[in-house]
């Protein structure tokens, strides 16, 4: 049986169904987006959530279809939130996982004092944005207790390894490096269309061939030997400095993971085979891998807790009734 919250929504549901409102054919009002368990989300509950937000996108989003697109979007991530919140609460009372008052209000102090305002500074902007106090302390108090179980359930099982940083800071090379110009230049075997299978094979290994030649020796003498461009071969294939966004997305995969004075390939390009070689880039802004390793560490370990957090009310989620009727 469910408990009281859903008993009345169904209640006023069927208030609004008969009219009770005053209107001989009134809308329905009020209804159930969600169950967790025995526990009824209503559509006031979402709505009152959502308020902050729907007022940002009032202020951003044209009216129309892009507006009820956007809406849309919110409801339907924000009711999982609430469910995974739910999800979250029966977690916390079977391990007696508690946050009080204390610490809420000591939380309102930390985040006022790093962001250098009063208490009642912060709060004034909250409800500026659509959230009252109370909501803003709700929101407080739903994030220790967040906080507070995954230290409980998951933390221990965290670990960040030399491998893991160095792949996180890789990616954010090859994130700047989307936006970083370079210059290339490049050797291009013609491949015609109606080459047997045999020939075509013949000029993929003639180019690996050159690959192997290019990394001991001469690129530029190379082109001028080798390469089928008419355009770039007596330059030695250099081509225009670019950007990444101007690039064809084959070459800019390609050049992006390349380190500067390095040669790729074979890269398939219109009417044939090419070598790529990466001869210049602009200067990176990042900083040493070293003098990073702290913030990546930080960063690694956040993405690793939101993925293990993620998997356990996944599987909290399979062991109880859960149902979105949004």
């Amino acid at each position: 049986m469910l408990r009281s919250s859903r008993a009345l929504a169904l209640v006023l549901a069927a208030l609004a169904l008969l009219g009770v409102a005053g209107s001989a054919s009134a809308s329905v009002v009020e209804r159930i987006v969600a169950i967790v368990g025995e526990r009824a989300i209503l559509l006031s509950d979402l709505r009152e959530r959502a308020h902050p937000f729907l007022a940002q996108i009032h202020q951003q989003v044209p009216q129309g279809a892009q507006r009820n697109a956007a809406i849309s979007q919110l409801y339907k991530g924000l009711l999982q939130k609430m469910v995974d919140e739910e999800i979250e609460q029966k977690a916390a009372v079977q391990a007696k996982v508690t946050v009080t008052p204390r610490e809420v209000e000591e939380a309102l102090t930390r985040v006022a004092t790093q962001n250098n305002v009063t208490v009642d500074k912060l709060l004034s902007e909250a409800r500026r944005s659509g959230l009252d106090a109370a909501s803003y302390r709700d929101e407080l108090r739903r994030q220790l207790l967040q906080t507070k179980l995954i230290n409980v359930r998951l933390q221990g099982r965290i670990r960040v390894t030399e491998d893991d940083l160095q792949k996180a800071y890789r990616g954010i090379e090859l994130e700047e490096r989307e936006k970083l110009s370079y210059q290339a230049a490049w050797l291009v075997v013609s491949v015609p269309a109606g080459l047997s299978p045999a020939e075509v094979r013949t000029r993929r290994a003639l180019v690996e061939r050159l690959k192997r030649d290019a990394e001991r020796g001469d690129f530029v003498a190379l082109v001028r030997l080798h390469s089928d461009d008419p355009s770039t071969k007596n330059s030695g294939g250099v081509l225009p400095y670019s950007r990444p966004a101007e690039t064809p997305a084959v070459l800019r995969r390609v050049i992006g993971g390349l380190e500067v004075g390095h040669v790729a390939g074979p890269v398939p390009v219109p009417g044939g085979l090419a070598l790529v070689k990466v001869l210049g880039r602009e200067e990176s802004q990042l900083p040493r891998f070293e003098d990073a390793r702290d913030e990546l560490g930080q960063r690694v370990y956040l993405e690793k807790m939101t993925q293990a957090r993620r998997t356990w009310l996944d599987s909290l989620r399979r062991q109880q009734h859960v149902e979105v009727r949004l």
